[in-house]
């Protein structure tokens, strides 16, 4: 038979049974939507994080708590050591450009009688710089503000329209933690910068977040040095540092610093192990869908002994009739991979939509990766799954195929 003539001959089959063979494929379509879906909006999230942390310019370095082998974000438990003391010490040298250090909570914050939840920001006047934005009303933090632990304090646009609505929030009192704070400024309107609604914030000296919460050390470094070399302003910035915590020659820093291309290495690690960890899960289900083909081609075998010794009576070769059932079985999951991939598209489409209006900054794309893997793991499965079925079809003896109730 030509490859046309069984191609037919598979559709027929399969037609002829047409609920079952929609419930065989519900494996398969439900692994491969699962999969593009996974992989689609992980590397969305991957572009999203990336161009964030790109947004903020070049020669970025931060510093985070912990020592180098607890890895780029460090640990939960690792040790913190960094201070106010210490960017204000790297501040102090010529070739420092711009730096600030950050704590952030989440607290409750009250006044004129509205009470809401908002993240609390410690830091000092670079972080207008680092991330360029300003005071759409009053002023932002000084240095005055943050070396006299001032209890001032600067409203992200949306803070500052619901507490004070559309009157003037500059010179108003706000309770922070049960404490009050002169409100200074309010922020123009920015929106979504990383995971971060900046309208939400509340912007606080660093030094008077530390005396709120009762903080001896803060969360991170973020720096900026005025010399060429990025690794000759690490190098500095690991010396000052060094020097400061006591550390001696040849004992790990207790303390990472690390450049935005590290950190967007590591966030690409981190989306490329949670889309494969997803996507392991996902494909799951075209596990259990390829042995549900394998069941149900076995059914079919059984079902159509007749047919296939009256074929096997007329001529037709044991090549033939493996070759027969190994289409129907590809068609299968062919045709089940194609469904996969229109609805794991259109789902990953909805998904990105969906998560464009709550966060700004998203793009879809499709992940040809995903695609590739849906055709190609659905076309694996019909011949791996489909063979064994088929083989024993084609080893059936025709007499005894015929002699079959």
């Amino acid at each position: 038979m030509h490859t046309r003539d069984l191609i037919k001959s598979a559709l027929d089959s399969l037609g002829r049974t047409k609920g079952r063979t929609a419930l065989t494929m519900l494996g398969i379509v439900i692994g491969i939507t699962s999969v593009i879906l996974v992989l689609s909006i992980a590397e969305a999230a991957e572009r999203y994080i990336v161009s964030t942390v790109n947004s903020f310019g070049s020669g970025l370095i931060i510093v985070a708590n912990g020592p180098p082998s607890a890895g780029a974000f460090g640990s939960a438990f690792a040790e913190e050591v960094l201070t106010y003391d210490d960017v204000r010490a790297l501040k102090s040298k010529s070739w420092m450009d711009v730096g600030i250090a950050s704590i952030e909570q989440m607290d409750e914050i009250s006044a004129n009688g509205v009470e809401r939840e908002g993240k609390v920001t410690g830091t000092m006047p670079d972080e207008i710089k680092f991330y360029d934005i300003k005071p759409a009303e009053g002023l932002f933090l000084s240095d005055e503000d943050v070396e006299s632990r001032s209890k001032v304090t600067v409203l992200g646009h949306e803070v500052a329209r619901e507490l004070f609505g559309d009157s003037d929030a500059v010179g108003r009192t706000v309770k922070i933690a049960r404490q009050n704070f002169r409100v200074i400024g309010v922020m123009e309107q920015v929106g979504t910068r990383g995971f971060d609604n900046v309208d939400k914030n509340i912007y606080i000296p660093v030094t008077a977040a530390s005396d709120l919460y009762n903080l001896k050390f803060v969360q991170a470094l973020v720096l900026r040095t005025k010399l060429a070399s990025i690794t000759d302003g690490m190098r500095r910035i690991q010396d000052v540092l060094r020097d400061r915590h006591n550390i001696d020659f040849g004992e790990e820093d207790d303390f990472n610093v690390l450049t935005q291309e590290e950190l967007v290495k590591s966030v690409t690690q981190i989306t490329d192990i949670l889309g494969l960890l997803l996507s392991s899960i996902a494909a799951i289900s075209l596990v259990v869908g390829g042995i549900g083909i394998m069941n149900i081609m076995y059914v079919s075998v059984t079902e159509r002994t007749r047919e296939i010794g009256l074929r096997k009576s007329l001529g037709a070769r044991s090549r033939d009739v493996l070759t027969q059932f190994l289409i129907e079985a590809i068609v299968l999951t062919g045709a089940g991979g194609a469904i996969g991939v229109g609805l794991g598209i259109f789902f990953s489409f909805l998904a990105i939509v969906a998560i464009s209006s709550f966060q700004s900054g998203w793009t879809f794309s499709v992940s040809t990766t995903g695609i590739m893997l849906g055709f190609g793991v659905s076309a694996t499965i019909g011949v791996v799954f489909g063979y064994a079925p088929a083989r024993k079809a084609s080893q059936l003896n025709p007499i005894e195929a015929l002699r079959k109730e």
